[in-house]
């Protein structure tokens, strides 16, 4: 059944007050201090048709109305506007002023992002790093080491750097090392990161000498592309989800909690960002992890140009403010897909 304007205004209030103050909404608030233009048992008898069609519940039966994860996802789907709204002057000011100043390593700027957008929401910030596979070589550098090993360095397009250990059946010189390095960018700048070892595998430009460091790097390369490509996740405000204002018991909580701590889990979470589109809110039981289910979680991904890369969310109680979260969500996705351009450049 669909909400007529009226029940629609209705439960669009009692969301935003209940997220504002975290107690049921009961009809006379409705009517007297969010301007419902109708009267009390008017009201009344529209909250408890919203309640029979599972948009709101009653603790008990003489209480407010609280919203259901049926009723959040209304809300979110049925937002009065083309777009969400600007978000206010401060948490403007704190994401834009976060981002004036310059960053070299795109690692900075994500840690500096999962703390701000944490501290603008008042919840918890992902973000992870764009997978290293997807990377593009910008610089490929070989350093030698006191021990005989040769330091291995993947700088990528997006600032990200990679390292490596190559272990050499002979030591090279580092005017070698050097020579060697820069014949491999010549011919491997450009290239998307999982390529790289493919294309070591093969025999080099005509002209070249066959070198056999190269199948000693090309498997070390494989090593780190294949490998934990979903570590860097970076996280800020974790303390946020520790408070009675978010969760009614910390057992929840904690339920949060240890999931944000198991990268693999998380990775699992933030790449639907990737798979199904650039913003996606999860409310309540959509998300496929039972400790999840009393949270709502926005997420986005950012990218360089056209390819989506990287992605972030924000993660808090169902009682969240949605236009504030997705609105900096999506600044602050765009602020680093900014980033991304500038630092390919």
């Amino acid at each position: 059944m669909m909400l007529d304007s009226r029940k629609g205004a209705i439960l669009r209030a009692i969301v935003r007050e209940y997220v504002r103050v975290g107690q049921p909404v009961g009809s006379k608030a409705l009517t007297e201090k969010l301007g419902i233009a109708v009267s009390a048992a008017t009201v009344r008898n529209d909250m408890a048709l919203l309640e029979d069609l599972g948009y709101i519940k009653r603790p008990h039966s003489s209480a407010g109305g609280v919203p259901t994860d049926k009723g959040y996802r209304w809300f979110i789907d049925n937002w009065p506007g083309p777009a969400w709204p600007a978000l206010p002057p401060g948490p403007q000011r704190a994401i834009s002023g976060a981002f004036e100043h310059g960053f070299y390593a795109l690692e900075e700027a994500l840690d500096m992002t999962s703390q701000v957008l944490s501290e603008v929401t008042e919840a918890v910030a992902v973000v992870a790093a764009p997978p290293s596979r997807e990377n593009r070589l910008r610089r490929l550098e070989l350093l030698a080491r006191a021990d005989g090993r040769v330091g291995l360095l993947l700088i990528a397009d997006t600032g990200l750097v990679e390292q490596g250990l190559v272990d050499l059946p002979e030591s090279r010189t580092e005017q070698e090392l050097a020579d060697f390095g820069n014949a491999l960018n010549s011919e491997l700048v450009g290239a998307v990161f999982e390529e790289l070892a493919l294309k070591l595998a093969s025999p080099p430009p005509v002209g070249q000498p066959i070198d056999p460091m190269r199948a000693l790097i090309a498997v070390e390369i494989q090593r780190i592309v294949t490998g934990g490509t979903w570590e860097r996740i970076y996280r800020g405000g974790t303390a946020n989800i520790l408070t009675r204002e978010k969760f009614s018991d910390l057992e929840t909580a904690g339920g949060v909690v240890g999931v944000l701590e198991q990268p693999m889990v998380l990775a699992a979470l933030l790449g639907r960002a990737q798979g199904e589109g650039t913003m996606i809110v999860l409310i309540g039981q959509e998300h496929p992890i039972e400790e999840m289910q009393a949270c709502a979680t926005v997420l986005a991904s950012y990218g360089l140009g056209d390819q989506r890369r990287g992605t972030l969310a924000v993660i808090g109680p169902t009682r969240m403010d949605y236009p504030l979260t997705i609105s900096a969500v999506n600044l602050v996705a765009r602020s680093l897909s900014g980033l991304l351009d500038d630092l390919a450049s």
